[in-house]
């Protein structure tokens, strides 16, 4: 079988979706050596090919790439005899030559419970193209159960039948087995745009400060989008001096920061996922997070939870954490089940999953 991906994303910094893609990609390198893939883009990328059975097939084109996705990809991928072809970011091309049966991840539909989020471009790429997407497809790959609620809600007449459930995760080797000590620091991990709800958060840190706690806050991550309103707040913050703003960091110096931090903080408005929560759980940090939100799928009990446009529940949940420092480090039994967790969300489940879907597909068209 040979299976095409439109993998043009990974031309950018977008780090989320990218770190998804990139993930699958090095896991399906591991466990898949039968089936041939060929990735597409529209200019060159710099993702390591290992696997003899993978390979490029790059345009060089000067159209955009929804564009190039759009009315150049499927010639392509008709030329190259592609039997799959899979959109890892929430689109597809509309038309569909013969044969090809096609695949589309689905992230999260923040361009309809939070539009004014995002940028004006994506959002109206998204809604056009990503809602078309959705009838084009043969199989639906939802990364958690919430996605796939939100799926059924908006469209609802989508079949069950066409919807599968893979969730995100993490590689199992980097996994902490006992949490370090704590720093005295909360961290943010992603970018500084509104939808990650930093204004509320800083709030909250001020709401603390007058009650005597004095919470420190690292921000790491991409600048984002939309930040100044937050910039400004920050800068006429009386507590201004307790944020720091990193900017991006290596790999090591994230999960560093992971480890060492009095609790890892995340008060979004919307995700699909939240991989930054789960990334913070292998890491062992205690992890506060939004409540009703797809990251109680894989928290359960260990998470702490507060309502994400009140920040005063935020201030609360952060002040139960500063007045029992036993709630820091994971019990023993906590512990225990917090790599029981994370045992069930790996990328090689994840590709193993989304191997089983392209050959599904394959069959079925014979």
């Amino acid at each position: 079988m040979r299976i095409g991906i439109d993998v043009k994303l990974l031309r950018s910094n977008s780090a989320g979706i990218k770190v998804y893609l990139e993930s699958l990609l090095d896991e399906l390198q591991k466990i898949d050596s039968q089936n041939e893939y060929i990735l597409f883009s529209p200019a060159p990328v710099s993702y390591p090919l290992s696997a003899p059975n993978f390979s490029y097939a790059i345009s060089r084109t000067r159209l955009p790439g929804i564009l190039w996705q759009q009315y150049e990809l499927p010639k392509l991928a008709k030329s190259k005899a592609v039997d799959v072809f899979w959109g890892p970011e929430q689109t597809l091309f509309l038309r569909k030559p013969k044969g090809i049966r096609k695949v589309l991840t689905v992230h999260d539909f923040v361009y309809r419970r939070y539009p004014k989020t995002m940028q004006r471009s994506v959002r109206a790429i998204t809604a056009y193209y990503g809602t078309r997407s959705l009838a084009k497809s043969d199989v639906i790959v939802c990364i958690s159960n919430f996605t796939a609620q939100e799926l059924k809600k908006f469209y609802p007449s989508i079949a069950d039948s066409k919807i599968q459930i893979i969730p995100n995760g993490i590689s199992q080797a980097a996994t902490v087995q006992d949490p370090l000590p704590k720093e005295d620091f909360l961290f943010f991990s992603g970018s500084m745009e509104p939808r990650k709800n930093l204004r509320r958060l800083l709030k909250a840190l001020e709401i603390l400060a007058q009650k005597g706690v004095s919470a420190k806050l690292k921000i790491a991550g991409p600048t984002g989008w939309r930040n100044k309103a937050f910039r400004e707040l920050l800068e006429n913050s009386p507590i201004k001096d307790s944020v720091e703003i990193l900017g991006f960091v290596s790999k090591d110096e994230l999960q560093n920061l992971y480890k060492t931090c009095k609790g890892f903080v995340f008060p979004t408005l919307y995700e699909g996922f939240g991989l930054p929560a789960l990334e913070a759980l292998q890491n062992g940090a205690r992890v506060l997070v939004s409540k009703d939100s797809p990251m109680q799928e894989f928290l359960g009990s260990l998470g702490i939870y507060f309502d994400p446009q009140d920040p005063e529940s935020m201030a609360s949940a952060i002040e139960s954490l500063y007045r029992n420092p036993d709630k820091l480090i994971y019990s023993q039994k906590e512990n225990t089940k917090r790599l029981d967790i994370l045992k069930q969300y790996t990328w090689e489940h994840a590709a193993k999953k989304l191997k089983l879907v392209f050959e599904n597909l394959h069959g079925e068209a014979k």
